[in-house]
């Protein structure tokens, strides 16, 4: 597996059959809307806590007004790949770092530097975030894709041109997916090896209201009432 999501065969995103890997410039326009993508993160979250709650190496984490109308979801898979998500209401910014590829500021150690149309392009109100180690992981330049999306528009986007593979096929491939229940199906099951029940998976992420039925079908082995209000405190820390 890497990072984010289980890879896919070269040039697959997430079930769509290309030519070769999208860029975040391709998959801007397939990107949820900033409170879209701010309900399906804090699902991902919660989907994952059920899995495994006492895990120290959850992948995902959703911080509620981490600043001032502002929420963050994060994934940082633990191999040196991350990507970070400041989202309000009608703007967000979202930073990826694929650490092998070739839009690494790494990837000429002598002189490091940003893809261009990335950081030297973002716009003046996100630069802030850029700045704050939170979003950054400590690493400012752990920069290998940078999408934003401002109030009044419809897309997110980003100045990056050309056809460099920035990581954003496989870091952001499970939240533009045709049936993203079952992507997170695929990678969770891998990430924790363990068997879980779709139709679980899918009720988490269509933000169903928890059940014994469906805790039981993403961890069999908890007790299912215990899990469930340790799901309900777990939630109301970080409300929507």
């Amino acid at each position: 597996m890497l990072g984010g999501i289980a890879a896919g065969p070269p040039g697959s995103v997430t079930g769509l059959c290309l030519d070769r890997v999208m860029n975040a410039k391709e998959l801007a326009p397939r990107l949820p809307s900033p409170a879209d993508l701010r309900g399906l993160g804090r699902r991902i979250v919660l989907l994952e806590y059920l899995i495994d709650p006492d895990s120290e190496f959850r992948q995902y984490a959703h911080t509620a007004e981490w600043r001032p109308g502002w929420d963050l979801i994060t994934m940082r898979n633990g191999g040196g790949d991350d990507y970070a998500i400041a989202l309000s209401d009608e703007a967000g910014l979202l930073r990826g770092f694929d650490h092998e590829s070739e839009a690494s500021p790494y990837t000429n150690e002598d002189e490091l530097s940003y893809l261009p149309g990335t950081v030297d392009a973002l716009p003046e109100r996100f630069r802030p975030f850029l700045e704050d180690s939170e979003f950054t992981d400590g690493d400012e330049m752990a920069v290998s894709l940078l999408l934003w999306f401002l109030p009044g528009e419809t897309t997110w986007r980003t100045e990056a041109t050309g056809e460099v593979e920035d990581g954003a096929d496989w870091l952001l491939g499970s939240l533009v997916a045709r049936d993203p229940a079952r992507e997170f199906h695929k990678e969770f099951q891998g990430y924790y090896e363990t068997s879980l029940d779709l139709s679980a998976v899918r009720a988490v992420l269509d933000g169903t209201p928890l059940t014994e039925e469906i805790v039981a079908g993403l961890n069999p082995g908890a007790d299912e009432a215990d899990l469930l209000r340790r799901a309900t405190t777990f939630m109301e820390r970080d409300p929507a």
